[in-house]
């Protein structure tokens, strides 16, 4: 029987590109003290990598990361249909409110921001971690939400045995029966609130991009402040206006 066991060379080599890219540069004697290596060994990695174009030299002989992983991953996006479906009418959804909105996808019981566009009322503010490919727990954010609401109670309860419920604010869910009361209530109206659970100073309101099938492919969600969206437009106003993205979003998916 074939070994289950991943390649202990492969995992290393993804650990020093995954440190290169929490330190910026490197050199190769740096390296080889992170992870305690001869520097021979190191050298064969570096030299590995740069080859294939995942790092790269710097002038001052120190090593960064390569743009062939920007390149990838923007070519890993394209092939998933719901993004280039739904990224025109995610990006028309920022310029008609003004805010935030953005696009995620599930994988690994995970969420994975796909895209996220800024209108006009938030082109000058920052958010950490909205950038394409980094991951949240569902439970925290609108689009999550939204996902996890198409599942099962009993897969529901498999995701938080297997990542926890951790807050990221002091508004986030940190009990299960709390999270399946919410997952209940928003199957019933067919759209998810994040209020102040993932960012403190932000809202958000999320919907399902489903399938003929009713399989979830993804969520789509409308970000802003409490000053804009404050319980009128939260609660009122603007879910419908989500809903009706996601109905063109899903109707095009089809067609």
């Amino acid at each position: 029987m074939a070994s289950t066991q991943p390649l202990k060379s492969l995992c290393r080599a993804n650990r020093i590109v995954q440190r290169l890219i929490e330190l910026g540069t490197a050199s190769v004697s740096e390296l080889a003290d992170e992870f305690d290596m001869p520097l021979s060994t190191t050298y064969e990695y570096v030299n590995t990598l740069e080859k294939i174009d995942y790092i790269r030299k710097q002038s001052d002989g120190r090593y960064c990361v390569g743009s062939a992983f920007l390149e990838m991953g923007n070519q890993a996006r394209r092939n998933h249909a719901v993004y280039n479906v739904a990224e025109p009418e995610i990006r028309r959804l920022a310029e008609e409110t003004g805010e935030f909105a953005g696009l995620m996808i599930e994988e690994d019981d995970l969420g994975v921001l796909f895209s996220m566009k800024k209108g006009d009322k938030v082109k000058r503010l920052k958010v950490n971690r909205t950038y394409p490919g980094v991951k949240t727990r569902l439970h925290t954010t609108a689009f999550g939400k939204a996902i996890l609401a198409q599942l099962s109670d009993a897969e529901i309860r498999d995701v938080v045995e297997q990542y926890g419920l951790h807050p990221r604010t002091e508004n986030t869910i940190t009990q299960l029966d709390s999270l399946l009361e919410e997952m209940e209530r928003t199957r019933e109206r067919g759209v998810a609130f994040d209020d102040q659970e993932c960012f403190e100073g932000m809202r958000g309101i999320g919907v399902p991009i489903t399938d003929r099938s009713d399989t979830v492919l993804a969520g789509i969600a409308l970000y802003g402040p409490p000053t804009r969206l404050d319980d009128e437009a939260f609660f009122d106003e603007y879910p419908s206006l989500v809903q009706e993205y996601g109905n063109v979003i899903r109707g095009n998916l089809e067609y």
